[in-house]
């Protein structure tokens, strides 16, 4: 097994070292890991942290730290080791794109990786990712076509769920904890990549700063002709937020740019005119919703706060 894993850091130097130190004993079962941390210029300790770490610990024989002159985002910074691994002229099987605020259990990767060398379709896999609290957290969804999309603007898979529950990008029926299968997409925090993919498709789409890069991702995967799958045999721990909590990302620019994501998804994979119209669809819908807060007497509310925010958002042109 031969495997380059990805991990970016920005402001997350604690969590970095401490998902670097889970994947020691995984170099037992695959003396070839390697890891290329991009640090995204966080501005703050996390140069001098990890290197200190590295050093101390005897890491530099397998990880090589690439820091940034500015900060290139979720697929910029993924795709300065992309890039790198894809020139070199002894190419790994396989590539891991691995968030940094996750600890990765014995045996996973070993158990992910045989698992897509048994089944040479699988072009992206996600192993099991669990809650700080050990339940199971959510990686597997639904693609936000269009249809689920305007269907999702209205509420009504919440409000009508017998009826509209296959737009719910949830995709909640099916249990995690004992079900291997074919998914639709899976999120960023764990992607298995067959290096195959990367040199057939290229890397994230740098459009994408922060969020919706890995839908449509795994949408340009699965277009291309590969599986994208789930396998709960490898279990890794998500804390979850370690690069977008408040004091990481400000609260505006975060809505700001899950608005851009969801639009931008919508353009990538479906067209311009869909991005037009669930953006039409979501406007009408929170200032809707907004209206409701006023006549129900909510006016100051959190909810109302939050929905403002997001009109307001919607009104304007959407820019980081």
């Amino acid at each position: 097994m031969t495997l380059a894993i990805i991990i970016i850091n920005f402001r997350t130097p604690q969590y970095t070292i401490d998902c670097l130190a889970s994947l020691v004993p995984e170099r037992a079962d695959i003396p070839a890991l390697r890891v290329l941390l991009v640090e995204n210029n966080s501005g703050d300790d996390s140069t001098l942290r990890i290197t200190e770490a590295i050093a101390k610990k005897g890491w530099s024989d397998w990880v090589e730290f690439m820091p940034q002159e500015k900060n290139l985002g979720f697929a910029g910074g993924n795709n300065v080791a992309i890039r790198k691994i894809l020139a070199e002229p002894n190419l790994p099987e396989f590539v891991l794109l691995l968030n940094s605020d996750i600890i990765v259990h014995r045996g996973c990767l070993k158990k992910s990786i045989e698992r897509m060398q048994r089944e040479p379709d699988i072009g992206n896999l996600s192993c099991m990712l669990r809650n700080r609290d050990g339940s199971v957290q959510n990686v597997c969804r639904k693609f936000a076509r269009p249809d689920r999309e305007t269907v999702r603007a209205l509420g009504l898979p919440y409000l009508l769920p017998k009826l509209f529950h296959w737009a719910d990008l949830e995709d909640f029926d099916w249990n995690r904890e004992t079900t291997a299968r074919d998914v639709e997409w899976i999120g960023g925090a764990f992607m298995l990549l067959r290096t195959d993919v990367l040199k057939k498709i290229g890397g994230l789409d740098e459009t994408f700063f922060f969020y919706g890069e890995d839908t449509e991702f795994c949408h340009r995967i699965w277009q291309n002709g590969w599986r994208i799958y789930f396998d709960p045999a490898g279990e890794i721990t998500h804390f979850g937020g370690g690069s977008s909590d408040p004091t990481r990302l400000a609260d505006r620019r975060k809505v700001i740019l899950t608005w851009i994501a969801r639009f931008r998804v919508q353009e990538k994979c479906y067209g311009k005119l869909a991005a037009f119209w669930i953006r039409a669809m979501y406007t009408l819908s929170v200032s809707l919703n907004l209206f409701a807060m006023l006549v129900t007497g909510r006016r100051g509310s959190v909810s109302w706060q939050r929905t403002a925010t997001n009109l307001s958002v919607l009104l304007h042109p959407l820019k980081i």
